[in-house]
């Protein structure tokens, strides 16, 4: 395995709104793909624009075994209008309003995971040096990753809850 080299990122800070979300883990060769495509079709059987809808996602851990098989784990979150109270298939959470250390990353075609990887380790180096410092552990604290498409290049915002902390007494 390739370890990514540490650089200075363009860090923004970011605060996003509650939110009410429907979520969908699995574990898979293909997650984000599977997940993706399953949540698709619950929100379009609610007669939703599937592609008009906030979407994030975040790597969840698996064991070694299925690790060893080539898996991975992820949970899906699209962003639902307040109008909808469930999702079938789905779990329904609430993400509280929270500020989010922000890095935008570009996704290249051939191996978007090294650059998903490095962008992760650039963002928790600057958190370390900023004057921020991680959110505190809750249930509702999410690190997101984000796909953008900006004039026909792909794009992953990744966004890590932090808080600010004055050092002076």
């Amino acid at each position: 395995m390739i370890i990514p080299k540490k650089t200075s990122p363009l860090v923004l800070i970011k605060e996003l709104p509650p939110m009410k979300v429907a979520t969908y883990r699995i574990v898979s060769s293909t997650p984000e793909i599977d997940a993706a495509n399953y949540m698709m079709e619950l929100i379009q059987r609610k007669k939703l624009n599937f592609d008009k809808l906030r979407k994030f996602g975040v790597d969840i851990p698996v064991t070694e075994t299925y690790q060893s098989k080539g898996f991975r784990g992820y949970e899906y979150l699209i962003c639902l209008p307040d109008n909808i109270k469930n999702v079938a298939g789905a779990i329904l959470k609430y993400i509280p309003k929270r500020n989010y250390a922000v890095l935008r990353i570009e996704i290249p075609e051939e191996n978007p995971f090294y650059a998903i990887s490095k962008g992760w380790l650039d963002l928790i180096d600057w958190i370390e040096t900023s004057g921020y410092e991680q959110a505190q552990q809750d249930p509702n604290r999410y690190m997101l990753e984000e796909q953008v498409e900006i004039d026909g290049a792909t794009y992953m915002d990744l966004y890590y809850p932090v808080s600010f902390y004055d050092n002076a007494n």
